[in-house]
């Protein structure tokens, strides 16, 4: 069988789920990251400065998850917008952070080692 180049292409189609939260289900459709953009958002969450003439790491969780909240998340129901995904309280970030690319899988795709999250 001949390949063609969808075949080397990350799949563009979003996974249904369904997130229960203390005020309901939300639905989310959650589509796959690029190989580029796992490299952007571990670039979000990690970065290195030099200090006192030493590269010293700077973690930012929140730029990753903005990251991956505004990359990843096609659409939801309720509609809720990219601009105010970025919103959402703290308990239902913490049940939405389950359907998402974890940052440990990212960084194991990365390292060559697990397969790539959401394949």
């Amino acid at each position: 069988m001949a390949l063609k180049a969808n075949d080397f292409l990350t799949v563009s189609s979003s996974v249904r789920h369904e997130v229960e939260t203390e005020k309901g289900v939300l639905v989310v459709f959650v589509k796959p990251l690029t190989w580029i953009q796992q490299q952007e958002a571990i670039s979000r969450f990690v970065d290195f400065q030099m200090v006192d003439g030493e590269p010293a790491p700077s973690i930012d969780f929140g730029g990753y998850y903005s990251y991956v909240l505004t990359n990843c998340i096609e659409k939801t129901d309720p509609a809720i917008s990219k601009k105010d995904i970025l919103k959402l309280s703290p308990e239902v970030g913490k049940e939405l952070i389950k359907v998402l690319p974890s940052l440990e899988s990212l960084m194991e795709a990365f390292a060559g080692g697990e397969q790539a999250p959401l394949e």
